[in-house]
């Protein structure tokens, strides 16, 4: 059971996620058999993660966890080198710590514990998916791999052509992230005289300004945010992070009142300050609305494709009409997924959940401006808020908002 949970925080870990996983059932020995198995050891990750393990709760739910699995679970993370520390949170300067939380509204125990990570790792493993192995001709094509290997002027242009949203560019800024962390591995390697194999090599050399382009990320995300081009559940998410923020910082508060730390309060206070006004800042703006250039003609085709279907599955002897009719299907389906595969920028699949809102999938309007007016030629449409700013790539504009309106989200 333990190596189970092992394998699944692994795989977790891998692809970047921070999930909960419930402890019901679980006995002292296969505690230890995880922080020994996994959690102990540093894990290939995408990104800094943090693992939330649900350890007890109320009358409901007493019975189903060891009452000592607090004190079970702590011992063996001690005794694997990690620290407690009560602000901690999924960050490089975490790594190797747990905090404890009892959630007084869902009546629930929980032990976070953030374990030492690899990102340089995963990094090298996703190189020799996109290059087909170390060495060889193959020359890696993901858009983090173009991004790293390209000039800095070539990448602003790739950022304007290919991510024109708020959560399209913040996916980018976590893959450069990772990036960037790989290539400090791989410069401390080389300090310390390490020879590096010759995808490691090949990688290393790549490399051309990363950190200038991150930090060329990260302004025009601060423009976005400033200006209120966000969809609604940007806003949302953004709001949500910042929210986690604030109760990370209420705890860190608390713990340095608890232990007279003045000054650290007060600075504690004054980011909470901060955070709260950030949060309001973002949700004043009314958000913007993106559509699809073709997403009449697809609404179109998806309603006849549906008509067809019913047709086909109706049963009994076919008409020749509806023979007829039937014989349209196939080119119905083709010219569906030629209108769905066309490329409307990178990661538009991981963030579609943000981007577009059930509005937005309504049939479009018969007259449209052109979908290069919507900016980077990326076939979309922008519905801007009344009297809202115009796109981060324009000029003028007297919006101000924070100097930097999502500092406190950290690496996420």
């Amino acid at each position: 059971m333990a190596s189970k949970l092992g394998d699944e925080i692994k795989d977790n870990a891998l692809s970047g996620l921070s999930e909960q996983y419930d402890l019901a059932g679980f006995s002292p020995g296969w505690i230890q058999d995880l922080v020994t198995g996994c959690l102990s050891q540093t894990l290939s990750a995408k990104t800094y993660v943090g693992c939330k393990f649900v350890i007890g709760g109320g009358k409901k739910a007493r019975g189903k966890y060891d009452p000592d699995m607090l004190k079970h679970f702590t011992e063996a993370l001690r005794g694997a080198g990690f620290e407690d520390d009560r602000g901690a949170s999924a960050c490089k300067e975490c790594m190797g710590t747990y905090k404890y939380q009892h959630d007084t509204d869902q009546d629930l125990k929980y032990l976070h514990v953030f374990p030492k990570v690899d990102l340089s790792a995963a990094a090298a493993e996703a190189a020799g998916a996109d290059t087909g192995g170390a060495g060889g001709d193959a020359v890696p094509n993901s858009p983090e791999y173009q991004c790293v290997a390209c000039t800095l002027e070539e990448f602003q242009e790739l950022v304007a052509m290919n991510t024109p949203s708020f959560s399209q560019k913040r996916a980018l800024l976590k893959r450069m992230k990772v990036m960037q962390s790989a290539l400090e591995m791989l410069e401390s390697m080389l300090c310390d005289q390490q020879t590096l194999t010759e995808q490691e090599q090949e990688m290393y050399d790549s490399m051309v300004d990363v950190n200038a382009k991150i930090e060329h990320l990260n302004k025009e995300l601060e423009k976005m945010v400033a200006k209120g081009r966000l969809t609604k559940g940007e806003q949302k998410q953004m709001v949500d992070d910042l929210a986690k923020k604030l109760e990370e910082m209420d705890v860190a508060i608390a713990t340095a009142d608890a232990e007279g730390k003045a000054k650290k309060r007060d600075a504690l206070e004054a980011a909470k300050k901060k955070a709260e006004e950030k949060v309001a800042h973002i949700s004043e703006f009314k958000p913007i609305v993106y559509t699809m250039a073709n997403e009449k003609e697809l609404n179109d085709l998806r309603k006849e494709l549906a008509a067809l279907e019913k047709i086909e599955n109706k049963g009994g002897l076919l008409k020749g009409d509806d023979l007829a009719k039937l014989a349209k299907k196939p080119n119905i389906e083709k010219r569906i997924a030629d209108l769905e595969g066309e490329d409307k920028g990178w990661f538009e699949d991981e963030c579609r959940d943000v981007l577009f809102t059930p509005a937005a999938a309504k049939p479009a309007a018969a007259k449209k401006k052109p979908a290069a007016a919507a900016g980077g030629g990326n076939g979309w449409l922008v519905k801007a808020a009344k009297g809202g700013a115009r796109p981060s790539g324009a000029g003028g504009g007297n919006a101000k908002g924070p100097a930097n309106p999502f500092a406190l989200l950290g690496d996420d």
